[in-house]
């Protein structure tokens, strides 16, 4: 069986899958490929001097791509004064970063839904809101990116439509995940499939070449004991994603009046002590959050 804490010692928690491991999994599950158009725009991120009119034609070459990033880009979370009519106009309004974040998020949804499936649809909502309130909460942390924590938000969960892909019984695992604790649900997961969402969310992520701390997140954002055994450089960075994506999704499922997690009494101070907010300033945020979550 793999776990997110797979041979880690009580002082140790971020490590990556031991390579056997982690290919005897990618034997029995299918991880879709980073997509093409994704890979030529990192590369034309990565210039120094960057073509906007060729990264404007590679979305706008895929139409239903771009009229996803454009509805996403004028929804009210952005706060443009005026609605974006094109590709290059949203580019030039947003940033590159911004806009490549954006194509991500837009390209995973299409690469974890078959076509015609709507069973997820709740779930890609819900991504979409919880990753745009990460944007936000970052902007209040110190050494935060506002822009990593929105592509943490929509891939932290990633691993589970891959499950929903491959184990016929999972949606009840879902299910029933929503009445236990984070750990309980990793467990059950355990159990029933001999795997779990963090452990494939991981294995994605690597395959898309995400930041090595942003798929560590992914790996162990269930596992608050993460946050009392500091571990080396990339640690804090790994925890402030975890940290915000949880409070950002409790923020969303108050908002629609969704359960919360039933431990959360006890995770929301170890998340809020370790970015260094008061509970004060976390209310002030959701406040303003909501506003927009009204016509998200």
């Amino acid at each position: 069986m793999i776990t997110p804490h797979a041979q880690l010692s009580p002082t140790t928690m971020l490590r990556e899958i031991p390579p056997k491991q982690a290919e005897t999994l990618l034997k029995s599950m299918v991880i879709p490929p980073r997509p093409v158009i994704l890979l030529q725009l990192e590369q034309e991120q990565l210039k120094p001097e960057p073509d906007f009119d060729l990264i404007s034609k590679l979305i706008s070459s895929d139409l239903t791509l771009s009229a996803a990033v454009l509805k996403t880009v004028n929804s009210p979370f952005f706060q443009l004064s005026n609605r974006v009519a094109s590709v290059y106009q949203a580019l030039q309004l947003l940033g590159l970063k911004n806009l490549g974040n954006i194509v991500r998020g837009v390209l995973l949804r299409h690469a974890l839904t078959p076509e015609g499936a709507t069973s997820m649809e709740r779930f890609w909502t819900m991504a979409l809101r919880t990753a745009l309130v990460c944007a936000h909460l970052a902007e209040h942390v110190d050494g935060a990116d506002a822009e990593e924590a929105y592509t943490f938000g929509l891939f932290q969960d990633c691993g589970m439509p891959l499950m929903q892909a491959r184990f016929s019984n999972y949606r009840a695992t879902m299910e029933k995940g929503e009445e236990l604790s984070l750990a309980k649900f990793i467990e059950l997961e355990d159990l029933r499939h001999q795997t779990n969402h963090a452990v494939v969310g991981y294995l994605l992520a690597r395959t898309w070449f995400l930041p090595e701390h942003l798929s560590l997140a992914i790996l162990n954002h269930q596992d608050i004991g993460i946050f009392a055994s500091p571990d080396g450089e990339g640690w804090s960075d790994t925890c402030n994603l975890i940290a915000i994506a949880a409070l950002a999704s409790h923020v969303v499922k108050r908002h629609f009046e969704l359960p919360e997690v039933p431990d959360w009494r006890e995770l929301e101070p170890v998340y809020l002590r370790h970015l260094a907010m008061e509970r004060s300033e976390y209310e002030d945020v959701a406040d303003r959050v909501n506003r927009l979550l009204e016509h998200a």
